[in-house]
């Protein structure tokens, strides 16, 4: 696996942390990290402090118990540039399930992917070229447990591919929604990537086993025609030290969104900035992601389109 030992020192310089493959983990690591890149451009701006939050086609990565909200059929298209030519594009579409209108499902796919890289002897000649590319293909249904208490299932499979190598796995994620009676609170949790190891080469490793829980406050400002939303989100993953991530969002009329977020914990990244653009049937979002060590800045554009 020539090739593999020259792309990881290059992507471990470009994209601390967006995945590694079986070959880079120490003992006791995870792999499969690309499932711990979010997607959405509004979580994303709000320091992806969204577990609590979730309640559109974005909810199958966030927290499936989100989507037993939903009213109506809504599709979500989103596309990140990375830096160095990284890219992610994601897709879902979730409408509300059961014949008593509860509940809600959805179908999405993410994928993670580049350029092709230059694939050279140890000498340095050049032999060609390769790529790689990472998807996860999700399935996720929720149910209302009670007047305020949802619960939601996600089957995801997961395949990473570099160069010829291919490793994959099916997971399920575990998540609950609580709606505070008599308040704007909302409590949540998700516990996500547990499945079987995948195998990379000849290999096995974990898959990065996730725990989020979180909580979501709405403001209603009567003066200024405008709500208030505050985000918080504590996140367990296996083999790395806990993180926490707070956002908070602005909406003026129900119309324009200014959001904003900090994440702690984190080597590259902290703060994310973001704004969205309301219609009655359509919406778009843009977030920015500063990240550290001169590495430059990723951008990420939703459309969602309701039915």
């Amino acid at each position: 696996m020539r090739s593999l030992r020259l792309l990881l020192p290059l992507v471990l310089a470009l994209v601390p942390g967006a995945f590694l493959p079986a070959r880079a983990l120490a003992v006791g690591e995870a792999g499969f990290a690309f499932l711990k890149v979010g997607v959405g451009a509004r979580a994303m701006g709000m320091g992806s402090a969204y577990v609590a939050e979730a309640g559109d086609p974005t909810a199958v990565y966030w927290n499936p118990a989100g989507l037993a909200g939903l009213d109506r059929t809504q599709i979500t298209f989103m596309h990140s540039e990375w830096i160095q030519d990284f890219r992610q594009d994601f897709a879902a579409v979730a409408a509300p399930a059961f014949r008593d209108g509860a509940g809600g499902f959805a179908v999405g796919i993410s994928t993670f992917y580049a350029d092709e890289f230059e694939r050279r002897s140890d000498t340095g000649a050049l032999l060609g070229h390769f790529g790689f590319n990472d998807i996860i293909a999700t399935g996720s249904v929720a149910y209302p447990l009670s007047s305020s208490l949802t619960g939601g299932l996600s089957a995801k499979f997961i395949r990473e591919m570099i160069d010829q190598e291919v490793a994959s796995s099916v997971a399920f994620d575990l998540g609950a929604r609580l709606a505070v009676p008599r308040t704007s609170l909302v409590l949540a949790g998700a516990l996500q990537s547990l499945g079987s190891k995948p195998t990379f080469v000849s290999e096995s490793f974990d898959l990065p086993t996730m725990l989020r829980l979180g909580a979501s406050q709405r403001w209603g400002v009567e003066g200024w025609s405008s709500d208030a939303r505050l985000t918080a989100e504590y996140r367990e993953t296996k083999g790395e030290d806990s993180k926490f991530h707070l956002g908070g969002e602005w909406l003026y009329k129900g119309t324009a969104a200014l959001r904003a977020g900090y994440k702690f914990g984190y080597d590259e990244e902290s703060a994310t900035f973001g704004l969205g653009l309301v219609g009655s049937r359509f919406s778009f979002d843009y977030a920015l992601v500063p990240l550290s060590a001169d590495l430059g800045t990723t951008h990420f554009f939703s459309l969602t389109a309701s039915l």
